[in-house]
């Protein structure tokens, strides 16, 4: 399993491993991962437009991005998957920490305040430092405004009139 951490510096452990910084291969790597992680599966040419590079070099991205997660696994075996010119984490072999503040925002909508205080309180802790607060891309500071607004409309779900 390979735990994702957006929120705060990135960082991926796994197996006793943990990755930060330049242990990603580069900041593309380290971009690929986290818009991987963000969004899920993604076409390739909308990979290579995000982070304005031309497919091949994210192709190559790719592979330094696999091997640097788990040397010495074989494309086919990472948990990278390409397919028919999209990429994507395999679900079942990661965790994320913004899929937990999701579910927890989720598990707090609709229930009266007292029941909602712990889950919104949890939520609120986890997204305590910015979400990927060293990338400086256009497409991270949209990724931190979106989840800053999820928690401020989860702790106020009055409209604002």
């Amino acid at each position: 399993m390979h735990d994702i951490q957006l929120f705060g510096r990135l960082e991926v452990r796994t197996r006793g491993i943990r990755l930060t910084g330049d242990d990603f291969g580069g900041a593309r790597p380290r971009q690929l991962l986290a818009l991987l992680a963000l969004r899920g599966e993604w076409s390739l040419v909308e990979l290579a437009d995000t982070l304005g590079v031309p497919a091949a070099t994210l192709t190559s991205d790719l592979g330094i991005l696999r091997d640097r997660l788990e040397p010495g696994v074989h494309r086919r075996d990472s948990v990278i998957t390409t397919h028919r010119g999209r990429a994507r984490l395999v679900a079942d072999r990661v965790h994320v920490d913004t899929a937990t503040f999701d579910q927890l925002l989720a598990s707090a909508a609709g229930r009266p305040a007292a029941r909602a205080a712990r889950p919104l309180a949890a939520a609120a802790f986890l997204a305590s430092r910015p979400l990927l607060e060293e990338e400086d891309a256009p497409w991270a500071a949209e990724a931190r405004a979106e989840y800053r607004a999820k928690l401020m409309m989860a702790g106020d779900p009055q409209p604002i009139g």
